[in-house]
């Protein structure tokens, strides 16, 4: 079958605002041209069926879902053109922002929750690339976090998401801050070690919704922004909220934003948690961040 007449491939997850998950799915199936739906059935599925649909010749697969579904569907799709061939097509990505939180999709300027819009946009064939990143082995589109959002993110219940949506996160941030923080060191080659409670780091603007974290950041420019928060307390977030809404991180006391394309950050516990894409990541610190050796091809109108 040629592949230009092959229907689109959308992964949903039904746990994704699952309260409503028959009337979206129901909303997928009514879709002009409609797609070909694979239901997932539990954790790490979408990475196969991803990796599946991509092996077997699918130009385009879409995540239907929140960032996680995406980073799980991202998995697959570069696990197959990993395996390609310099030159040969690689299958791109697609993004219908369902779940509870959907930063990727934000920075890509998507309609919204509008599945529609969305489709549209997906259908209309426009694609383009953005900087695709690894932490280890494995990969993230957006973001990724060391330390205290990654235990956040561990924290926070599927049962909570669902009855709270991103109050959840607020809530398990609460319980996390009244802890002492592990110390994380981030090593870049040429530089001395900057030592800091927590690392966030952003391959675009956007980061736990649709707040630009990452003012200078750009998906394009072969960069990762990093923000390293030396300590943990009221002047680091009054200089995140003066750096990120006001006049940037370049006169912070205690705050470090820097731009780099490699760095390892390593802890004094031996292990520290790490999300990618706003989801928990199954890998620890220490963790290598470096480029993917291919981008990322998206699709969005």
């Amino acid at each position: 079958m040629n592949a230009a007449l092959m229907p689109i491939p959308v992964i949903l997850n039904p746990a994704a605002r699952s309260t409503k998950a028959a009337s979206l799915e129901h909303a997928l199936r009514r879709l002009s041209p409609e797609p070909e739906l694979h239901l997932t059935t539990g954790p790490s599925d979408a990475t196969l069926i991803a990796e599946r649909l991509a092996t077997e010749g699918h130009e385009l697969v879409v995540a239907a879902g929140g960032d996680g579904t995406m980073n799980e569907v991202l998995q697959g799709i570069c696990r197959a053109n990993a395996r390609r061939k310099p030159g040969e097509k690689h299958t791109s990505l697609g993004v219908l922002p369902l779940g509870t939180m959907n930063v990727f999709s934000v920075e890509l300027k998507l309609p919204g929750r509008d599945i529609e819009g969305c489709w549209k946009e997906i259908t209309s064939g426009k694609l383009r690339e953005v900087d695709l990143w690894m932490a280890n082995d494995m990969y993230f589109a957006q973001l990724a976090g060391v330390g205290l959002d990654a235990q956040i993110v561990q924290e926070t219940s599927w049962e909570a998401k669902k009855k709270y949506g991103p109050l959840s996160y607020v809530m398990s941030a609460v319980n996390v801050l009244m802890r002492t923080p592990p110390a994380l060191s981030v090593k870049i080659e040429g530089k001395a070690p900057m030592v800091g409670t927590v690392v966030l780091v952003g391959n675009g603007k956007h980061y736990g919704g649709p707040f630009p974290l990452f003012r200078n950041a750009s998906n394009t420019d072969g960069k990762l922004d990093l923000l390293i928060f030396r300590g943990l307390g009221g002047m680091e977030f009054i200089q995140l909220l003066r750096g990120m809404l006001l006049d940037g991180y370049h006169e912070c006391d205690d705050l470090d934003y820097i731009q780099t394309s490699e760095f390892t950050v390593t802890t004094d516990r031996g292990e520290a948690p790490v999300e990618l894409d706003g989801e928990l990541a199954d890998l620890t610190a220490p963790v290598v961040f470096r480029p993917a050796p291919f981008r990322l091809s998206v699709s969005a109108g």
